[in-house]
């Protein structure tokens, strides 16, 4: 779906979009690539000692991918989104998949997101030999990680695919502080990764607790993140308009930290409710907006509904009802939802359903509702984004003061696909007369 960002994606995102430079990122993984062309078809099972500290509500864990022939994945699993728990004591995690029919190269790897110390030791990998029925070990370069490491000759940052230089707010060294065994372990550490600092705060509104975080002084812009997003989406944009306003990102009701009432349907009026009950809260009488997706709906609705309370908004890859996404988008989103409504067991699916749901049924606005929008408004999209063109060039046409920004070679993610532009456009029209 268009703003339920998967993982996969962001692995994406951090090869294609990222290579050669440093990168804003809430995650980072240190890999190894292993050739796995005469290994087709065999079981691996894939294990790792993992200890983490400084990191409640970060996330680390081992994580394993098949490369085919024909570049498309074969077998990919991430533990972090599994239920796996990492304390500060050693404990063994493993990951058992098969190599595809086409498999070409298995990738392995540490992965890390969030402020904490992650600690990693004795990686192991074995492929079943169906003949013998016997697991044979496939020796990996410094596996306990008793060697320095040497980007190149056997561990790497990044997932592979292409060069990775360095992912902001990380640092990897080898470490010598309680090795599961040897003198050393591997040891990532982040800090400063919004979305989980020391100084937000929770504030009771509309019947829920909602997480935020404040940057900077000055005119209040409220940033407003996508469907399956937290504030963590606007990492490439916190610095930037810091330094002229007081930044204030939010996590929507049943997103990030922020909590939410099970018996209430999620939809975009509620989420409304609860913006406008929270800039009430904080006293705040005029506001900039700026939202992503899901963000960038919400961000016309309060335009809308509190035209007294919005200066200007700037909405990136928004729809004003469900068709407004492309065919294929649509179709996938269905299918996708019935998949999960059919695998729902103990409640698992619950919170995916219910974003799902948001965005196949809202909003239901008409172009001509539009027309009472007072502020000036710049209406963004990628020329390769999941919203129809057609849909954001009549939105923008729409506004009286719209104002329009189609990003070339861009997706729905040209927030974090070329943040320096997205900045730049965003902040001329917010500092325009």
């Amino acid at each position: 779906m268009k703003k339920i960002i998967s993982l996969f994606f962001l692995f994406f995102y951090f090869v294609v979009f990222s290579q050669n430079k440093i990168v804003v990122s809430t995650w980072t993984s240190m890999m190894q690539p292993i050739q796995v062309e005469n290994m087709q078809n065999r079981q691996f099972r894939l294990s790792a000692k993992i200890r983490q500290e400084n990191g409640n509500e970060a996330k680390c864990a081992i994580w394993a991918r098949v490369d085919n022939t024909d570049n498309k994945v074969g077998f990919f699993e991430n533990q972090a989104y599994s239920e796996i728990k990492v304390t500060p004591e050693w404990n063994s995690f493993e990951i058992k998949g098969t190599v595809s029919p086409e498999g070409k190269t298995l990738n392995i790897g540490a992965f890390a997101e969030g402020n904490g110390d992650f600690y990693f030791d004795d990686f192991k990998l074995e492929v079943l030999d169906p003949k013998m029925a016997k697991w044979i070990n496939i020796p990996l370069k410094n596996s306990g990680f008793e060697e320095d490491l040497d980007a190149g000759k056997n561990w790497v940052e990044g997932i592979g695919r292409n060069k990775i230089t360095h992912a902001k707010n990380f640092s990897i060294s080898t470490s010598g502080n309680k090795p599961f065994s040897g003198k050393k372990s591997l040891l990532i550490k982040a800090r400063n990764i919004i979305g989980n600092m020391p100084h937000g705060k929770f504030a009771d509104v509309n019947g829920i607790k909602v997480y935020y975080e404040t940057y900077g002084e000055g005119e209040p812009l409220l940033m407003l993140h996508g469907n399956g997003q937290s504030i963590s989406a606007f990492m490439n944009q916190v610095d930037d308009f810091s330094k002229k306003y007081k930044v204030i990102i939010v996590d929507c009701r049943e997103r990030g930290k922020s909590t939410y009432d099970k018996t209430k349907e999620l939809t975009f009026d509620i989420q409304v409710e609860d913006l406008k009950q929270f800039l009430d809260q904080q006293n705040i009488k005029k506001v900039k907006i700026l939202g992503w997706s899901d963000g960038g709906i919400l961000a016309i609705l309060m335009a809308l509904k509190y035209p007294d309370l919005v200066d200007k908004i700037a909405c990136s890859g928004a729809n004003i009802f469900p068709e407004g996404v492309t065919d294929e988008e649509l179709k996938d989103s269905k299918e996708t939802l019935a998949r999960l409504i059919k695998e729902n067991k103990n409640g698992k699916n619950d919170v995916y359903i219910d974003l799902y749901n948001l965005d196949l049924k809202y909003p239901n606005l008409k172009y001509e509702d539009l027309k009472a929008i007072q502020c000036p408004s710049l209406i963004i999209a990628g020329d390769k984004d999941v919203i129809k063109t057609e849909h954001t060039v009549k939105i923008s046409e729409s506004i009286p003061k719209g104002q329009l920004a189609i990003v070339p070679n861009s997706t729905h993610s040209v927030v974090v696909e070329k943040p320096e532009l997205f900045n730049s456009l965003v902040m001329d029209f917010f500092e325009g007369k």
